[in-house]
């Protein structure tokens, strides 16, 4: 028991009772204590010890502290438990182990015991339960002759009934052992759809080689078997394999198929006559695009390399994607195993291509616009072995046309069209064809001709920023490159800003963008929150619910019927909120807002 702290206590009760103690044996003397527990035990505390390394320990007992050879009980603090992830937030935890009586030898320079001790298993899983950490310990062997399996990776799952849980992976080492530490968090519900009616991890295991080509894949419905079902914080398996691990996985063809986590063959609108938007929520795409698929190192055995080109919908010629217009794309990971030590160490470096590598990644430079797959792969030697992790590249989409300057809408006021100082419409979208091409580069040869391998017929960009005056008649603020408009002012504040509200009030507004969202408007203060999504069929509201509204909303409209004088004399706060409908593939942008505050009375 590495660096936990062990704590010796004068024992409570009558003599008979601490013989008993010290007599029984020690499974029925093992306790978790809770917090009040321990406390109570301060004013007795004799002395205490950190545990090395080792779990060794030296304490003195000196005349200070009033000790003459009696019985101690023996508690152990611990503040984690081997396996948790540094960082993981744990409440300290202390438990009893013995009434001990020690058989004193003396000698020259006072009296001394050795004790040693080791605690059960079934014990010292309560404990780690306690600690919410679990653990998995096996061995992997061949079936029919029972030898050890090295270097190969076990990954355990919890057998959910709509969503299982992936709780950790290992590698196992020179006797095919492996361990695998994960935390109750893994396996708990957290999700509607994450649906657990039982109370620990129901595992079954998968047994794959470095490279992921699978030697043993279990049926889920093992984890319903009574000996895997509602595991504890310790459990042991043994799994073998009916043959011995052979060549790496058959070669895999590389193929563009995702921006971001949308496939575009399902997921967006991409054919000839689509929006090029994404098809559920109607969203347009901005900033970094991350591109993704299928990918190998090899093509038909020889390294591959890979380009992606671009054009803009109704051009003609293709436009190769430098590597200018590349962010930082994490391809993969180097994967180097220690087989020298016991376990086995893993070792990992990222892969980038693009933007400025960190000190602990490896660059892969472009040859001309085409970048190379690195092709190392000797995981347990040499130099390691890359794994691709299926990102492409990085694409950088404010690259692929014009979208400046900024449209200047400084010139409105709230409650004022967006397009009036332009006179030009906010759709700005644009559509583009994106592809990817990879060609084999034998070292000895010329490159082979390149292969399309993914085609996105269509997507809409939309990268266009707007200059705009946040609630310009009361402390404005100048917005310059805004994602979209969200201007909201209030009439009767007057151009001081500072006029009481009494009995009206109309908030004005204007929200615009080309891909416009949910447009509200909400009040805080004594009654509220108020709130109501202003509709072009609203009175004195204007405009396209997917473009450009603007206009003002009277309070009783926002209140639902409550008249402007039966507020009370106070201070409150108007906000409007404006959803934008973009995504970069992976994440949307948060909602823009602008805020405005009034005195009733």
């Amino acid at each position: 028991m590495a660096n936990a702290t062990l704590r010796l206590y004068r024992p409570e009760g009558e003599e008979k009772q601490i013989i008993a103690r010290a007599t029984a044996e020690s499974k029925r003397t093992h306790q978790i204590l809770d917090a009040e527990e321990a406390e109570n035990k301060s004013d007795r505390l004799l002395a205490e010890a950190e545990l090395d390394s080792e779990g060794r320990f030296e304490v003195v007992l000196d005349e200070e502290i009033d000790y003459d050879g009696e019985a101690v009980e023996v508690d152990v603090y611990l503040e984690s438990v081997p396996g948790m992830p540094d960082g993981t937030d744990a409440d300290p935890l202390q438990v009893s182990i013995t009434t001990l009586q020690p058989q004193w030898r003396k000698g020259e320079e006072g009296a001394r015991f050795g004790w040693e001790y080791c605690i059960p298993e079934r014990f010292w899983c309560q404990v780690r339960g306690q600690f919410r950490a679990w653990t998995i310990c096996g061995n992997v062997t061949l079936c029919e002759t029972g030898e050890p399996v090295e270097g190969v990776t076990v990954v355990a799952f919890d057998r959910d009934w709509i969503q299982d849980d992936e709780l950790g992976l290992a590698t196992t080492d020179g006797n095919g052992h492996f361990r695998i530490d994960y935390l109750r968090q893994d396996f708990e519900p957290g999700t509607v759809i994450d649906v657990e009616l039982v109370g620990g991890p129901d595992l079954y295991f998968r047994v794959e080689t470095p490279a992921g080509q699978p030697l043993l894949s279990e049926d889920p419905s093992e984890g319903r078997r009574s000996s895997r079902e509602n595991a504890g914080p310790c459990f042991c398996v043994d799994l073998c394999l009916d043959e011995e691990p052979g060549d790496p996985d058959p070669e895999v063809y590389p193929a563009f198929t995702h921006v971001g986590g949308y496939d575009f063959q399902t997921d967006i609108d991409s054919g000839p006559a689509g929006t090029g938007e994404t098809v559920r929520g109607g969203r347009a795409f901005h900033r970094t695009l991350r591109l993704n698929g299928i990918m190998s190192k090899t093509l038909n055995g020889n390294p591959l390399e890979y380009k992606f080109q671009y054009r803009e919908r109704g051009a003609s010629s293709w436009k190769n994607v430098t590597p200018s217009q590349l962010r930082k794309t994490k391809i993969g990971a180097l994967e180097k195993v220690d087989t020298s030590v016991s376990p086995p160490r893993i070792s990992t470096k990222d892969y980038v291509v693009g933007g400025t590598p960190d000190p602990d990644e490896v660059a892969v430079t472009p040859n001309g616009n085409w970048i190379p797959m690195p092709q190392k792969s000797g995981v347990f030697g040499g130099d390691g072995s890359f794994v691709p992790n299926h990102n492409q590249v990085q694409l950088d989409s404010r690259t692929l046309g014009t979208f400046t300057p900024a449209v200047d809408l400084t010139g409105i006021d709230a409650g004022d069209s967006a397009k009036a100082p332009s006179g030009v419409s906010l759709v700005q979208n644009k559509h583009f064809e994106i592809r990817m091409l990879v060609r084999e580069n034998p070292p000895n040869s010329s490159p082979s001709a390149p292969t399309e391998v993914g085609h996105l017929e269509k997507i809409a960009v939309n990268n266009r920023l707007y200059d705009y005056v946040r609630h310009p008649n009361w402390m404005s603020q100048q917005i310059d490159d805004g994602l979209a408009v969200a201007m909201v002012n209030l009439k009767e504040l007057g151009s001081s800003g500072c006029e009481g509200i009494q009995d009206t009030l109309n908030v004005r507004f204007t929200a615009a963008h080309p891909n416009l969202g949910n447009v509200s408007i909400r009040i805080d203060g004594p009654g509220g929150p108020y709130r109501v999504s202003p509709a072009p069929s609203d009175p004195n509201v204007n405009g396209s619910r997917d473009e450009n509204l603007y206009g003002s909303v009277d309070f009783q409209r926002i209140s639902g019927g409550k008249k402007v004088e039966e507020l009370e004399n106070c201070a409150y706060n108007v906000t409007l909120s404006v959803g934008v409908l973009l995504t970069n593939g992976d994440a949307v942008p948060n909602n823009r807002h602008d805020q405005i505050a009034f005195c009733k009375g």
